[in-house]
Order: C-alpha cells, then structure tokens, then sequence
C-alpha cells in the first residue's frame, strides 16, 4: 500500500478491516448509495514508494509527479470506505471500467498535501451497478488533483444503461500515430504492482484466483496499463491536463499489448491548448481495445 507520511496513517488503515467483517447486499436503488468521505491532512508520499512506483510503469525520475501517482496514494481512503459498514458492495471482484483525472498544476515529488475521498453517483450499467470514488488533492488552500474512478460491481441490472458508443477494435489505422508500440506484459505484473499499489483484489494475483470471479487468467491493474500507455506516449506534457479513459476488455497476463496515440497537432509542432491527444491500448493480433484514452492538455 502507498506509503503516506502522517500520524493519522495507522487509524485509517486499521478502518478496512470493515471489508472482510460487515456483510454486503447491495443496492435496489442506486439513490440510496450512502456518501461516504474520509480525509487524510499533511501527507507526503515516501521517496522509496515513489521511485518504486515510476519504475513498474516505466518513468524516469522528474520534477513533478505521475499523473496517476495520487490515485495510488489515496488507495488507503478508497479501501476505507469500502470497509465501511455502511457500503454496500463486495471490494473483491469490483471491476475499474473508467478513470477521470482533471490535473491544474504540477506537484512537486515531496510537496505536502491533503487528500479527500468520497464516494459518488450510483447508476445502473449492462452488467451491474456503478458507482464513483471521487478523490481530490489539495495543496495550499487549492485542489489541484481530481480524479473519480468508476467502478463496477457485476450482477443483475433492473434498468440497463445504453451501451456506450466505443469501438471494439482499432480501426485509425490509415491516420498516422505519433506513438506505436508492441509492448510484452509478463505474467508477474499484476503481483508487483499490486505490491506497490496495496490492491488486495485476487483477480491481479493468479489465475486460479482469477477463474473465481469469471475471468481465464489474472488480469493486470487498469492503472497500471494507463499509466504505461501514457508513459509510452510520453503524455502529458502539460502540467494542467484533463485525462478520461475506459476500459474495454482486460488485458490478460502474461500478453502483449500494443499502444498507439494521435495528437491533432502532429509530433513535430506539440498539442496547442485544449487539443486532445487520443491513446489506445489494443490487443496486438485481434485489434481489440483495452483502454480508449482521451487527453486535453492546458497551456
């Protein structure tokens, strides 16, 4: 689990034994979702965790933090309010089916900072009910991170969703990629980060465990695949950025993945403000996507 320099570290930590002790049952109503928050003051992330991190998903050391560095750090509030009695989902076998980061400015690696996490915004989907972590940090007075992860708890759905517009396979193939790249994932991924994310869910550990929520094989993190592609894609330049992605199908461990990004200004001039840069990852032999990534950076 990330490692957050702060007295109230211990308290909050000991707050998910909630998950293997109070019953779930679920939701009827996604109105009836309880808003659950909880906060952590004048943390900094721990140099070691830091540098451990920027190494599983590829990054050099830099004067400010990964893009997704503070949705990892804020693992300790998300799983204390999945432990909370009041929650009424399963942790274990959640599926993450989109991410939203909206980024103002730069922090630097060791800056202090308070981080809020609440959860948000039940609603229905095709296989399941939905339901947002919202997690904001803030640095001198201002929020200057936000990101809101979605998750899905997979069942019965009394009123489905429409199915989102998204393409099953790649196909800008005419359009030329700033960025393409065949990258191979080995099978140890998902236990390695897991170690550097402090995700307890089995579906990232083995494919034995895996099978157990319905899946072939273990399936690495959605985070740790964005923040690979983006790595890859060398994205974002900007400080200020707002970032949304959706993930399609998982990626399968150990396999290989291929990652290709389109930026409307081309290579050569950069991405102007408010022009996106478009990233997807894909199954190499198949097409398919596994993440459509979206990315508008600021001046």
């Amino acid at each position: 689990m990330p490692v957050l320099r702060t007295p109230a570290f211990l308290p909050l930590l000991a707050s998910t034994l909630g998950l293997f002790r109070h019953p779930r049952r679920g939701l009827s109503d996604p109105a009836l979702l309880p808003r659950i928050e909880r906060a952590l003051a004048g943390a900094t992330l721990d140099p070691a965790w830091l540098a451990a991190y920027r190494g599983s998903v590829g990054l050099a050391d830099g004067p400010r933090l990964p893009p997704l560095a503070l949705q990892l750090a804020a693992a300790p509030l998300h799983m204390a309010i999945l432990g909370d009695a009041r929650f009424p989902f399963r942790a274990l076998g959640l599926v993450h089916v989109a991410q939203r980061v909206k980024q103002t400015r730069a922090m630097a690696p060791h800056a202090p900072f308070d981080l809020r996490a609440y959860s948000a915004d039940a609603r229905w989907e095709k296989r399941g009910m939905s339901f947002g972590l919202v997690t904001e940090a803030w640095c001198e007075g201002e929020c200057v991170w936000r990101g809101e992860t979605r998750a899905l708890a997979p069942g019965k759905s009394l009123a489905p969703a429409p199915a989102a517009a998204a393409r099953d396979t790649d196909d800008r193939s005419a359009a030329m990629p700033v960025c393409d790249e065949v990258l191979h994932v080995p099978e140890a991924t998902g236990r390695r980060y897991a170690a550097i994310a402090g995700d307890l869910n089995p579906i990232h550990q083995h494919a034995l465990l895996a099978r157990l929520f319905g899946f072939r094989r273990a399936i690495v993190h959605g985070t740790w695949t964005l923040a690979r592609a983006l790595a890859l894609a060398e994205l974002p330049g900007s400080p200020a950025f707002t970032l949304e992605a959706h993930f399609r199908r998982p990626v399968e461990l150990p396999s290989d993945i291929r990652v290709r990004a389109w930026s409307e200004a081309g290579a050569e001039t950069g991405n102007p403000s408010g022009r996106p840069h478009q990233v997807t990852v894909s199954e190499p032999h198949t097409g398919k996507t596994c993440i459509d990534i979206l990315l508008a950076e600021s001046a």
